[in-house]
Order: C-alpha cells, then structure tokens, then sequence
C-alpha cells in the first residue's frame, strides 16, 4: 500500500487508517511524500534570472536538503506515530514503515484523490477518511 502524506498537517490518522488496512489484507507499507518538482519553465527562468552558476548550483543544493530534512521530518512523525499506537505495532509485526521523500508534481491542493486516479497508471483504491 502506498500511503502519500503531507508534512503541514496531522498525518496520525492517515498514518492509523493505513496500517489498520495493512493489518487487515497482510500488505506492507510504504510512506511516501513528494517535493513539489520545479517545472521546466521555473527553471529556464531561474537561468536567465541568474546567470551565476554557483548561485543555481547553490538553491539547487538548497532544494536537496530541503528533501533531507522533510525525509527526518517524516521519519520523526512515524516514530511518534508508533510510541503512541503500541497495539497497533504490534499488530503490524514491528516491521518498518519505509518512508521516501521524492521530487515530483502533486497534484494540486484541489482535489488531490480525484488527480492521482486521473494520473495513475496502475489500479487506485482510494480510502476515505474516517468520521468518528
């Protein structure tokens, strides 16, 4: 199961709803987040906008430890995720939650479920949020 979280909210329901399934089908788990890519525009524009090599080379650098950090942000938030959902640990046979942070294009804020089916290339179940 691929499980695609944003870093500015709660993910801890996500994150339960997520393994609960993967407990229920015996599916593994894979943590995933994406790093807005820099379209090729953005980038020719960056080039004509600064011409120093060593400043594009510099925010390149700072775009790659902007992913490092989100990728500790994201292994933190499974931690504490896991020290507050023991049984659930359990459950899930103490195996890893392998987290990725990659660079790609989210789809846009408005609606992100309906653009991943639209882009996928492979069957998408799609899991609605539970309303307690």
């Amino acid at each position: 199961m691929l499980c695609c979280v944003g870093l500015k909210i709660d993910c801890d329901p996500v994150l339960e709803q997520v393994v609960t399934l993967a407990v229920a089908t015996g599916a593994e788990v894979d943590i995933l987040h994406a790093v807005k890519y820099l379209s090729d525009d953005v980038v020719n524009t960056l080039r004509v906008n600064i011409p120093d090599c060593h400043i594009l080379d510099t925010l390149r650098d700072q775009r790659l430890k902007e992913a490092k950090e989100a990728k500790e942000v994201l292994d933190s938030r499974i931690e504490t995720f896991w020290a507050g959902h023991h049984e659930l640990r359990e459950s899930y046979g103490y195996r890893e939650l392998p987290c990725s942070v990659l660079e790609g294009y989210p789809t846009q804020a408005s609606p992100i479920t309906k653009g991943v089916i639209k882009r996928s290339h492979v069957p998408v179940v799609v899991v609605q949020p539970r309303r307690d």
